[in-house]
């Protein structure tokens, strides 16, 4: 235990964080591939749009709190609200499921295995709130860790229930089983162990305004995540509906989200940049903005760098490596991939901005860009992927994200001259 609380170097807190979000980030791949190998394109066009719904719900669940919780170095709000937050929002989730599926009209066995998925995300919604904490601490190695050891279990439980049951739904009930196991015996061993943890202080739960003060430092976020997502989703759910209309066929889905899988690459790498997020804070709380533009330039030049290199080696190495991954022949769709990890760059390059805006409390104004962007996608969704099928989708991706990507850094440059005019008083 003593070894634990030592205090990490820089090194540690790096790759730890580098490992945990890679594993977080490359689950939802290795799982699909998991999936399409075992089972039949039925089965395996549910488990992908319960993934899909899942990660729309999360977002009800964190309510995307993390980055400002991880942020407030002055702790205005301590753990115990932040905890108690996440619960009514996790609740808010399971009953938002609920309803969804219900509004939905699925069969019984797509609505389980959907729900059962829901329920895994409440779960790591749960758990966020503890990784928030651990960063906003300084210790995101500790978070790096837990997501590692909760998502390599996890896998192992469902990836082996699977080979050996052949069956979806018991296969989804052991990763939901392995993630609340995971969470008990990392998460809270964790915070009651590590001194910088266990050592806090505790928020006036009967004061009033607390809870009403982080709904609404919370909100904006939530609503920008919840776009994004359903902005992200939107492809995939015209898709659905249109396999079950019979004009697409069943397959297509796992072949998009296949596809679509890729586009997080450069967002593998933005993860690296995650603890200058904290040091992003600090340097604008002392009104450092040119060590703040610093930052954002340094992200942004990296950034763009490997993009083209991700964006190259995907010309080359991109199908034949997904087809051969995947056991599917995807080799009709080589501009598609290439369309797709476009989009991909733009919205992980937008991302700098968004969380830049979060930094300097002007979230609020993303709004802006989430909302001409939702209203683009949902004009245009169904028009697009009628005409053009698939390669109507990964346009309808790419185009909506070049559209945020552009409206984010308008509001960010508008917010950063205002606030030096102000200064300048």
């Amino acid at each position: 235990m003593n070894k634990i609380n030592a205090r990490p170097s820089e090194r540690s807190i790096y790759i730890w964080n580098i490992v945990g979000s890679m594993t977080n980030a490359f689950m939802s791949m290795l799982i699909l591939a998991i999936v399409t190998r075992i089972l039949d394109n039925q089965e395996t066009d549910i488990f992908s749009i319960a993934w899909s719904i899942s990660q729309l719900m999360a977002t009800i669940g964190t309510f995307q709190i993390r980055t400002y919780q991880a942020t407030d170095v002055a702790e205005k709000y301590k753990f115990n609200q932040y905890f108690i937050f996440r619960c009514v929002t996790v609740f808010a989730m399971i009953f938002t499921s609920i309803l969804y599926i219900v509004g939905k009209k699925y069969s019984f066995y797509k609505s389980a295995i959907v729900l059962i998925i829901c329920l895994f995300r409440a779960v790591d919604s749960l758990a966020d709130v503890y990784e928030g904490f651990f960063q906003q601490k300084e210790r995101l190695d500790l978070s790096g860790k837990v997501l590692t050891y909760r998502i390599i279990v996890a896998m192992l439980c469902f990836s082996g229930t699977l080979i050996v049951s052949q069956n979806l739904l018991i296969s989804s009930l052991s990763l939901l089983a392995a993630y609340c196991v995971c969470f008990f015996i990392f998460d809270i061993r964790y915070i009651r162990s590590v001194d910088i943890l266990k050592n806090r202080t505790r928020g006036q739960i009967k004061k009033k305004g607390w809870l009403k003060g982080l709904l609404l430092e919370g909100f904006p976020l939530f609503v920008n995540a919840y776009l994004m997502m359903s902005i992200n989703n939107e492809p995939k759910m015209v898709i659905d509906r249109a396999i079950e209309q019979k004009w697409m066929e069943a397959g297509t889905q796992t072949a998009f989200n296949i596809l679509f899988m890729p586009a997080s690459v450069l967002m593998l790498v933005y993860i690296v940049f995650r603890p200058l997020l904290t040091q992003m804070a600090i340097v604008w709380s002392k009104k450092e903005k040119k060590a703040f533009l610093q930052i954002i330039i340094k992200m942004l030049s990296c950034l763009i760098a490997v993009a083209c290199i991700i964006l190259l080696g995907s010309a080359i190495l991109g199908i034949p490596v997904l087809s051969l991954f995947y056991g599917i022949d995807l080799s009709k769709y080589k501009v598609h991939l290439l369309v797709v990890i476009l989009g991909g760059c733009f919205c992980t390059l937008s991302y700098v901005f968004d969380n830049a805006l979060v930094v300097i409390r002007k979230q609020y104004l993303l709004v802006t860009a989430y909302i001409i962007t939702w209203v683009y996608v949902k004009v245009i969704s169904n028009l697009l992927i009628k005409k053009a099928g698939m390669l109507g989708a990964v346009s309808l991706y790419t185009s909506s994200m070049v559209i945020f990507a552009c409206v984010t850094v308008v509001i960010f440059i508008i917010c950063f001259k205002k606030e030096e005019s102000k200064n300048g008083r």
